[in-house]
């Protein structure tokens, strides 16, 4: 009789575990934040999480309704002054009698209801309707009375020179503070406003 020869079988048993290592995906690298916040605990972590949101809330404000709400009270006032000096310039055509006075009052009332009207519409361009109430802010009807005493007494065409230099060199100060801090194309609207108002200042009248 031959002797049985008896083959060794394999472990399978042992054998998964020696593979497991090819079967598992290596552990991925913890990305740049969270290493970088990885020594924080997790109280830590969602206080700098809602600070950090905040902060972003805070600055979505200031630029897209803070600014805006500060430009439309500042273009408002700018734009109430500029219809009240149209105004007056208006009333000088009706009463003035030398011609003259009546041509720079005619020049001042163009310009000042141009810029008035240009304000409006890049307000209306984005949406922001102006109150009539807030235009209507600066009506003074003290001025019409003090221009019909200036008329019976012989010194209209000078109490009006007064009162366009005085009031031109107010609005000219209010476009230079409305400017600062505004917006690119708000800025170009503004600096052309502003020369032109230097440039009616200098008409002899106002010297």
């Amino acid at each position: 009789m031959q002797p049985q020869v008896t083959t060794p079988q394999p472990d399978t048993a042992s054998a998964p575990e020696n593979f497991d290592f090819m079967m598992k995906e290596p552990p991925k690298p913890p990305g740049r934040f969270s290493s970088l916040f990885s020594w924080m605990p997790k109280p830590a972590k969602i206080v700098l999480a809602a600070v950090s949101i905040l902060f972003v809330l805070v600055i979505f404000y200031a630029i897209f309704l803070g600014g805006n709400a500060t430009n439309t009270d500042q273009l408002t006032s700018v734009m109430a002054r500029a219809r009240e000096i149209g105004r007056v310039s208006v009333l000088v055509q009706q009463q003035a009698k030398d011609v003259s006075t009546k041509d720079l009052a005619t020049t001042a009332e163009a310009v000042l209801s141009s810029q008035e009207q240009e304000l409006k519409s890049y307000l209306s361009d984005r949406k922001v309707k102006v109150s009539s109430k807030k235009l209507a802010a600066r009506l003074d009807k003290t001025t019409d009375s003090s221009f019909e005493k200036a008329l019976q007494n012989n010194n209209y065409d000078q109490t009006y020179f007064s009162y366009l230099k005085t009031n031109l060199v107010t609005y000219q100060g209010e476009l230079d503070t409305t400017l600062k801090g505004s917006s690119e194309s708000l800025q170009s609207i503004l600096s052309g406003q502003y020369q032109s108002i230097k440039t009616l200042l200098t008409a002899p009248q106002l010297k």
